[in-house]
């Protein structure tokens, strides 16, 4: 049985879940709580969660774990056969993994509102003695990492117009096209949709993705083809 280790609301993982119902594997998830970072760099070097556990391998980092699961169940495929569409699908996730992920780190855990909603969903899995100990810490450490990325340092406003440009370049890609590589789903378009996921669970991010007509019929066939059996 394949093995999921994940924080369940995190992009990455949603990007790995959806990998799996795409091409329906079967597969177990393995809640693993913030407070097991030493556990987990013990299983991936990299200290970061997904990691996948399949026929006695460990994978880790969500890009190497699509690209091993590619492999491995090929069909539906989700990588193109092109040489020219692979990379453009490779630009695509490149974008979501390392400049949309840090939007939805600020807008989720450093405005109030919305760590007020966020912060026990990423701390649901630990007892309540470290919740009361560790909940008050969290947004402050994420706010350090967004300093040092930079979106920290800017303004609530200017990191908002930042991302009215990305969503307005993404919903002009798209235009009326079903899918932003080619003509079937991608990795691209999961790994875009996993991060704007988050970003929609936000009431700035969501008032912005339906403004855009087909960001968002883009992201309700995503979900359609890439969402949990019911």
């Amino acid at each position: 049985m394949l093995v999921v280790h994940q924080y369940r609301i995190s992009p990455f993982c949603d990007k790995i879940r959806r990998i799996l119902h795409y091409k329906g594997v079967a597969y177990e998830v393995a809640e693993v709580p913030p407070s097991r970072t030493p556990w987990v760099r013990r299983k991936n070097p990299a200290g970061k969660l997904p990691f996948i556990e399949h026929d006695g391998k460990v994978v880790g980092d969500s890009t190497n774990i699509a690209h091993y699961l590619e492999e491995v169940f090929p069909e539906p495929p989700i990588l193109p056969p092109g040489a020219r569409q692979r990379a453009l699908v490779h630009l695509f996730e490149d974008w979501a993994d390392e400049s949309l992920y840090f939007y939805e780190m600020r807008l989720r855990f450093t405005l109030p509102h919305n760590a007020e909603r966020w912060l026990p969903e990423l701390m649901w899995k630990e007892s309540a003695a470290v919740r009361a100990l560790t909940t008050p810490l969290v947004p402050k450490l994420i706010g350090r990492q967004l300093n040092s990325q930079g979106l920290g340092r800017k303004s609530l406003d200017t990191v908002l117009g930042d991302l009215d440009r990305h969503l307005d370049a993404l919903a002009g890609w798209l235009d009326d096209a079903p899918w932003l590589v080619g003509d079937r789903l991608s990795l691209a378009d999961i790994a875009v949709y996993s991060q704007l996921h988050c970003i929609d669970g936000t009431s700035e991010g969501s008032e912005r993705i339906r403004a855009r007509r087909p960001l968002a019929t883009w992201m309700e066939s995503v979900a359609r083809a890439t969402d949990a059996p019911a």
